[in-house]
C-alpha cells in the first residue's frame, strides 16, 4: 500500500517549550536533545532554473500542473476549488485519487489511470462546511476531521459517491493533521498553541500523555470524547503539548513524526523506548533550509536510503525538503515566488508527487524518487 497508508508510525516528541511544563525533567531533556538532522549535499543534485510552472527541480524531474483554482481541471468539466490545503493519495484500482481540501471548507477530487492520465474531477463530500483536514485509509476510504475548535471526524468517499458520516468517537477538537499507521491506529494532531496528539484504536480515543519520572509516551484513554462538559484537551492534564502540530506522518508502524508551525520544529518517537526527542529543530540548522514545517510524506517502500519530504508552509521560502535516512536535509524543489505549498502525497508508484500552493494551483512532479 502506498505511503501514507503505509506511513512511518511512531511520533512525537516535544521540547520544554512546546509542552508547557506537561512533561517530567527527563522527557523534557530527551526531547531538547536532537538527532543531528542537518543541512547538506541533496541526493538528488542541485535545483536547475524554474521550468515553465516556476519549479526548480533537480536533473531527472518533470513537472506539470494538474489543477488550477477557479478552472476546469483538464479533461473534465469540473471546476477547481478555491485555497487548496491539505490533501492525499488513495489507491483506485490500478490508478489513484488526489484529494485536496479548501482552506475554505469542502474538498474535491482528481482521478488518475495507472499511466497517470486524468480521467475525472469531483467533489467530495466531507460532512461539514468548515475547513477540514484528511487521510487515506485501507481498502480506499477517507478519513476527514475538523479545522475547527470542537470539531468532529468524519469518514468520506473519496470517490464522491456516497455521503460522509460522523465519528464521535473520534473525539471533538481543532484537527491540525492526520495520519493512519499501517496497523490499526489514526492519529491526529491538534492545531493549537498548546495542541496535543491524540490515538483511535479499536474505537476507543487516547492522547499521548507523559509517563511520570521516565520521558516516554503514555497512551492515555480520553474519558469523554464527546466533550460534553469538558472540552477533549482539558481532560487530561499530564497531556504532552505542542506548539500548532501539523501534518504527521508514521512509517512501518515502528516511528512518527509530528511538525510544529510555532516553532520550527519535527518531533520524533519510535515505537520501541518511546522516547520524545527533536527530529529536527531550525534554531539548530542557522535557520534552515526547513523554516516552518507543515506536511510530510514518504515515497511507496523503504530503502537504506529512506527519505521523508515536508512542505514549507507559511513565512517559508516555498520548498518542499528531504530528510535522508543519514539525517541530511536539503531542499528537494523549490517554487520561484511561491507562497505556502500544502497537501504533500505520492502515487502509489512512489514516482509522482503531489503538493498544492495555498494561492491554488496543485502540481505534479515525476522522477527517480529513491523510495
Amino acid at each position: 500500500m502506498k505511503r501514507r497508508v503505509l506511513l512511518r508510525a511512531a511520533a512525537i516528541a516535544a521540547s520544554a517549550a512546546g509542552i508547557g511544563g506537561a512533561l517530567p525533567s527527563q522527557a523534557a531533556q530527551a526531547a531538547q536533545a536532537a538527532t543531528g538532522v542537518q543541512p547538506g549535499p541533496s541526493p538528488y543534485g542541485e535545483l536547475l532554473a524554474p521550468n515553465a510552472n516556476g519549479l526548480r527541480l533537480p536533473a531527472g524531474f518533470t513537472s506539470r500542473v494538474v489543477a488550477r483554482s477557479g478552472q476546469a481541471v483538464a479533461g473534465t468539466a469540473y471546476t477547481w476549488h478555491a485555497a487548496p490545503g491539505s490533501g492525499g493519495v488513495v489507491p483506485d484500482g490500478t490508478g489513484w485519487i488526489y484529494v485536496s481540501h479548501s482552506e475554505d471548507g469542502g474538498a474535491s477530487a482528481i482521478r488518475f489511470s495507472s499511466n497517470g492520465t486524468i480521467t475525472g474531477a469531483h467533489r467530495v463530500d466531507t460532512g461539514s462546511t468548515a475547513p477540514t483536514v484528511g487521510t487515506a485509509m485501507p481498502g480506499g476510504g477517507w478519513l476527514v476531521g475538523e479545522r475547527v475548535t470542537g470539531g468532529y471526524g468524519y469518514e468520506a468517499d473519496p470517490r464522491g459517491v456516497k455521503a460522509a458520516v460522523r465519528r464521535p468517537e473520534q473525539g471533538r477538537f481543532k484537527r491540525g493533521g492526520l495520519a493512519y499507521d499501517g496497523a490499526g491506529s489514526l492519529f491526529m494532531t491538534e492545531d493549537e498553541a498548546d495542541g496535543g496528539v491524540y490515538r483511535m484504536f479499536n474505537t476507543t480515543l487516547y492522547a499521548w500523555t507523559a509517563a511520570t519520572g521516565t520521558g516516554q509516551v503514555v497512551h492515555k484513554q480520553v474519558p469523554d470524547p464527546s466533550a460534553a462538559t469538558t472540552p477533549v484537551r482539558h481532560q487530561l492534564p499530564d497531556q504532552i503539548r505542542f506548539n500548532r502540530p501539523g501534518g504527521l506522518a508514521a512509517a512501518n508502524s515502528v516511528s512518527y513524526y509530528v511538525p510544529t508551525q510555532g516553532d520550527s520544529r519535527i518531533y520524533r518517537v519510535d515505537a520501541f523506548g518511546p522516547l520524545l526527542r527533536v527530529y529536527y529543530d531550525a534554531a539548530q540548522t542557522g535557520g534552515g533550509p526547513l523554516t516552518s514545517p507543515r506536511d510530510m510524506a514518504f515515497p511507496l517502500g523503504k530503502s537504506a536510503a529512506e527519505e521523508l519530504f515536508v512542505t514549507e508552509g507559511a513565512g517559508g521560502n516555498a520548498e518542499v525538503c528531504a530528510i535522508t535516512g543519514s539525517n541530511v536535509i536539503a531542499p528537494f524543489l523549490r517554487l520561484e515566488g511561491g507562497t505556502a505549498l500544502a497537501g504533500l502525497d505520492f502515487a502509489p508508484d512512489g514516482k509522482r508527487m503531489y503538493f498544492a500552493t495555498t494561492s491554488g494551483i496543485v502540481h505534479e512532479v515525476s522522477g527517480p524518487f529513491h523510495g
